[in-house]
């Protein structure tokens, strides 16, 4: 069973537990202590070839079926008021902490969507694409591309569904961000270029979101002067009249843009141009935005490093540590893995040898 599990998870492109957890898992769920969940159910669904119903899972207490919760106004509101309180949690603390909560909850309303009529069907399709959109937003931030990227899709199949360009234009800007992630900058531009086909039709916040993104994927193939053009682009979508008015990305602040940019220049290996610009975004950074924080900071010490200042970056390695062990970031782990091996030159300093202490404890805790 395990191994038919393990199987199927990896046809249907989810994540579960390795080997050892699943066995521990399906000794507890025989004796009744604990159920599966809706991902697990699924799977058993696909290995045993049978309904929900058929495998005793919409049985509950004693024996009554399980009736799918009422979709109404209140529903919704619910949903989206659950959701706003998992994106302040995930700039407090990172993904872990999350991502089978979301995961559950995004299944939760593709179960209930049949249900729903057509006065609210609409609002529900909307959360449907942002949960499943912010599930792929987990994984990735937890270091797991496949799932990350499945999750995304299943987003963009809701967007198109409700046909708002800004949303679809959001969701290929997720996809093109992940797509950077994997070392592929090409498609990345791609998609990119592809979202913003409609961009008249796009809220001026998710055009710069999408211009950043192909800023970093210029940057990262050595194209700094396309990379510019992309970040001022960015910058000058943040200084449209109304454009703090779109609540989908609310994160991308004038912070956030410079942050991108900082990026940038660092990977076109220009720390003097990248250093100001990320103490900037450091400083105008909205509070509670601790992931972000901690990502900028690990990549400042990085810039400082570059440009042989190991005073400096180990004293802003050393408050990048702090942070990134408030929020985990699978991205800021690797970049303080990145500055580890930046700092290495200089391994006999007690300085750097204890920041390179700290930086192993926690990326390998």
């Amino acid at each position: 069973m395990v191994a038919a599990l393990l199987a199927a998870a990896r046809r249907e492109g989810v994540t579960i537990a390795g080997q050892a957890s699943l066995k521990t898992m399906l000794s507890r769920w025989e004796n009744g202590t604990g159920k599966p969940d809706v991902v697990y159910r699924q799977l058993f669904c696909t290995v045993y070839e049978r309904d929900e119903d058929e495998l005793g899972f919409t049985e509950a207490g004693r024996g009554n079926p399980r009736v799918a919760p009422s979709v109404d106004r209140e529903t919704i509101d619910c949903f989206r008021s659950v959701f706003d309180q998992h994106v302040r949690a995930d700039n407090l603390m990172g993904p872990h902490h999350l991502v089978d909560v979301v995961r559950a909850q995004a299944a939760l309303i593709d179960d209930i969507l049949p249900g729903a009529k057509n006065d609210v069907r609409n609002d529900l399709l909307l959360w449907a694409c942002r949960y499943n959109e912010f599930a792929g937003w987990l994984y990735q931030d937890a270091d797991d591309p496949k799932s990350a990227m499945h999750y995304s899709d299943r987003a963009m199949d809701y967007a198109m569904a409700i046909g708002e360009p800004t949303e679809t234009a959001y969701l290929l800007m997720r996809k093109s961000n992940i797509a950077n992630d994997l070392g592929g900058f090409d498609r990345a531009i791609g998609l990119g270029s592809a979202a913003l086909r409609e961009a008249r039709h796009v809220s001026p916040r998710v055009r710069a979101l999408v211009l950043a993104q192909q800023a970093r994927a210029y940057s990262l193939r050595g194209l700094a002067d396309d990379a510019r053009r992309a970040i001022d682009a960015a910058t000058h979508e943040l200084e449209r009249p109304g454009a703090d008015a779109d609540d989908l990305a609310s994160y991308c602040t004038p912070a956030y843009i410079e942050m991108q940019a900082a990026s940038c220049w660092a990977d076109l290996d220009a720390p003097d141009r990248a250093i100001p610009v990320f103490r900037r975004a450091l400083a105008t950074m909205p509070t509670g935005m601790r992931r972000d924080q901690g990502l900028c900071e690990t990549r400042l010490a990085l810039a400082h490093a570059a440009a042989g200042d190991k005073a400096t970056a180990c004293r802003v390695g050393h408050h990048a540590v702090r942070t990134v062990r408030t929020a985990t970031s699978a991205r800021a782990l690797s970049e303080l893995r990145r500055l580890r091996e930046r700092l290495a030159p200089w391994r006999r300093d007690e300085e750097v040898s204890e920041l390179s202490l700290a930086i192993k404890q926690l990326t390998t805790a």
